[in-house]
């Protein structure tokens, strides 16, 4: 199983090793492209150019949605730390929240991916805690059947303006409290409120020795309540790294100029994106 399973590493507040499942045993799906990943030492998560991974309870070397973790967030706070080095303008480096566990359509890349783009063929609720490079940040909630969702962050926009939560002054290379040239810690948290529905997601961006962080807070979300049962379900943490010459959407300029990127792909994106440290811890803690 070594050729096929990268690994598995240990996740703070979480009662057993995690691992992970690639995608592409059976092929990339129409059009697509594959890259690698693998389980680095300290639980490091290298994802190469095109690669796509998803945390399980076991890698057996064959897809099955029931080996996927469901992993229970609500009311509770998930971070990790990352390393973007070398993902400019046009990269995407991604982790997100999609209910793979409970997915039995194999979708067209066979492997039982689902997300609310149906980027495979099957839709299914997102939680999309980090869409980022170094020059741009995004975090989206989206229901299974909305491909937009509505999210925060830093970034995008062409003749239209995507979020402005937070400046390149803030964020960005040598920024004054997320310098992307370093690694810098996520925190997600997914409050609810005395009915027990999911109120919203907090986003906190931090990076040691900086003096300031960045926050996204993405609330009175409309699928909130269909979001709260996906969550108690239990969702399946993916990670990812692609590259498009059009992610304006993610990290354009705007109408208004303010955002980073006047054009995707000017530099080539970097081999690879790093993340690792991940925790789970209950709001009450």
């Amino acid at each position: 199983l070594a050729s096929k399973c990268p690994g598995s590493f240990t996740m703070a507040g979480h009662d057993r090793p995690v691992a992970v499942v690639p995608t592409g045993w059976e092929g990339a799906g129409p059009g697509a492209k594959v890259g690698p990943i693998r389980v680095a030492s300290g639980g490091h998560l290298e994802t190469h150019m095109n690669g796509r991974g998803y945390f399980a309870d076991r890698c057996t070397g064959a897809y099955d949605n029931n080996d996927y973790l469901a992993l229970h967030l609500l009311g509770k706070r998930l971070e990790f730390s990352v390393n973007l080095v070398g993902a400019g303008c046009g990269c995407n480096a991604a982790f997100y929240l999609v209910s793979m566990r409970q997915n039995t359509n194999a979708s067209t890349c066979g492997d039982y991916y689902c997300d609310a783009n149906r980027v495979c063929g099957i839709s299914c609720d997102e939680i999309d805690i980090m869409e980022a490079n170094q020059f741009a940040f995004h975090s989206t909630l989206h229901t299974l059947h909305d491909h937009s969702g509505v999210g925060g962050g830093y970034g995008g926009g062409s003749t239209w303006n995507g979020p402005r939560d937070f400046t390149k002054d803030e964020y960005g290379p040598w920024a004054r409290c997320i310098d992307t040239t370093k690694d810098f810690k996520v925190s997600a948290a997914f409050p609810t409120d005395a009915q027990g529905i999911l109120r919203s997601m907090e986003v906190e961006i931090s990076q040691a020795g900086a003096n300031c962080s960045v926050r996204i807070t993405v609330d009175d979300y409309a699928g909130n309540a269909r979001l709260t049962q996906s969550l108690a379900h239990g969702m399946t943490p993916v990670f990812s790294y692609w590259r498009s010459g059009d992610m304006l959407w993610l990290d354009g300029e705007g109408a208004d100029h303010a955002g980073p990127c006047r054009r995707d792909l000017s530099a080539p994106c970097g081999a690879q994106v790093r993340m690792y440290g991940f925790k789970v811890e209950s709001l009450d803690e």
